[in-house]
């Protein structure tokens, strides 16, 4: 949702750009950040992005804004520009922001950017490009400001002062061979005396990553120490480059978003395609979990078919019973599942938090199940004490094990190496249904026969 700020400027930019008034839309431009451009994009059709686009004030703005547009707003701006106009924007970006550009691109349009930049940029570029996007390598900078341990304070603020880095968050100490063994901060740095060695300052327990390390492992380690960049090593701990708080907080907002989207049977394709065959596709088969387990629970009330016969009020309550033990299974599924993506839970330790999701569905079991019970006797008359009695029971059970199946699921799934956010919610779904239905109806078997 827009700010108030931002929805007043959304509906100038329409306006201007409705009525074709090129002054006032570029001023209007000019006076907003690229980052709330990129936002206002969003809102827009493809025909206002593109028009908007090209009236921003400078290729640097044009860089920033792209920089934090989503992947397939990109690609649509640029697909079709002259080459020297997308080497012009290109020139202005980070280098890390280049490398995501270019993997936004179609393989076509990206070679062709590469064979426009200089030899020495396409190589450190292609560099970049080895590695997956997904991980440290593919979303560090090679831009970085590290000195020799043997070298001192005054060197290093001299130094520091003639080097072109964007973000220079901390000194990063090494020895020969670019091998990395210590870190300190600027705020040391400064308040030292100026022939102190770095070595006698550097913190040598440094916190730093693979290559190959998964970028929200990454995003993690920024959190848990409050960091704002993580050194990335080679296998022989050489520093090869940075991640710094931008790109941190970037991937942990794109991994939310997965997860959440992952746990709804859907991914960000739902976002970037506006195509129905395509969104038919992706959470089509994530809902023939649910179809099958409904059609499992409709053939296991067969089963019970005298029962119901009966006492035909058993079916009234079938409702109530399978969405209090379904919103119970949901509520704990996604409590693990955020846990197990967040690293509050591991598999190790999983047993504990299954022990007491099971003991909080039991007592809310207990809580829901009395008060339908008392809700039976008083509308239903005391003649059906045997069915008050039977849908307080069977609602305690069902809300116990739906708690006990939101649990489980997910440790299972990461015991096995699946992500839990993937397949949790259609398989906790189907099975809460079923136990709901076979619980209940035994439950009533039981108690109405006795």
């Amino acid at each position: 949702m827009l700010s108030p700020r931002l929805q007043v400027t959304l509906d100038s930019l329409r306006k201007l750009l409705r009525r074709g008034a090129t002054n006032h839309t570029e001023r209007l431009l000019a006076r907003t950040r690229p980052a709330d451009i990129a936002l206002l994009m969003r809102f827009l059709d493809e025909r206002e992005r593109r028009r908007a686009f090209d009236m921003l004030p400078s290729d640097e703005v044009r860089s920033e804004t792209l920089g934090e547009l989503d992947s397939h707003l990109k690609t649509e701006i640029l697909e079709g520009r002259p080459i020297e106009e997308l080497v012009r924007i290109y020139e202005y970006m980070s280098t890390d922001d280049q490398a995501d550009l270019l993997n936004d691109l179609s393989d076509e349009l990206r070679q062709a950017l590469l064979d426009a930049l200089k030899p020495d940029e396409a190589e450190e570029i292609e560099d970049l490009l080895q590695h997956a996007p997904d991980t440290a390598g593919g979303i560090m900078s090679p831009d970085f400001f590290a000195m020799h341990e043997d070298q001192t304070v005054e060197e290093t603020i001299a130094a520091l002062q003639s080097a072109d880095v964007e973000m220079a968050f901390y000194v990063y100490v090494v020895s020969e061979n670019d091998v990395l063994v210590g870190v300190l901060s600027l705020r040391s740095l400064v308040t030292h005396a100026p022939k102190t060695p770095l070595c006698d300052l550097m913190v040598s327990d440094v916190v730093s990553v693979q290559l190959e390390t998964d970028q929200e492992e990454v995003a993690r380690l920024a959190s848990r120490y409050n960091l704002l960049a993580i050194p990335v090593v080679d296998e022989s701990n050489r520093l090869v480059g940075i991640v710094t708080i931008d790109d941190v907080i970037d991937v942990i907002r794109e991994e939310a978003t997965e997860d959440i989207l992952r746990m709804a049977g859907a991914d960000e394709s739902v976002y970037e395609s506006p195509s129905l065959l395509h969104n038919f596709c992706s959470r089509a088969p994530w809902l023939a979990a649910t179809w099958v387990g409904g059609i499992l629970s409709s053939l296991l009330m067969g089963v019970f078919e005298s029962e119901i016969g009966k006492m035909a009020l058993l079916a009234t309550f079938v409702p109530i019973v399978l969405g209090m033990g379904g919103n119970v299974g949901s509520q704990t599924a996604t409590i693990m599942v955020r846990g197990l993506a967040t690293g509050r839970i591991s598999s190790d330790v999983g047993w504990r938090y299954l022990l007491r999701e099971v003991a909080v569905g039991l007592v809310l079991g207990a809580l829901y199940g009395l008060c339908l019970g008392v809700y039976t006797f008083f509308t239903q008359g005391s003649a059906m004490i045997t069915l008050s009695i039977s849908v307080c029971v069977s609602l305690f059970a069902s809300m116990t094990v739906a708690a006990g199946v939101g649990a489980l699921t997910p440790l299972v799934f990461e015991r096995l190496k699946v992500d839990p956010a993937v397949a949790t919610n259609p398989i906790v779904t189907t099975l809460v249904d079923l136990l709901g239905t076979f619980v209940y109806f035994m439950t009533s078997k039981i108690i109405i026969g006795l």
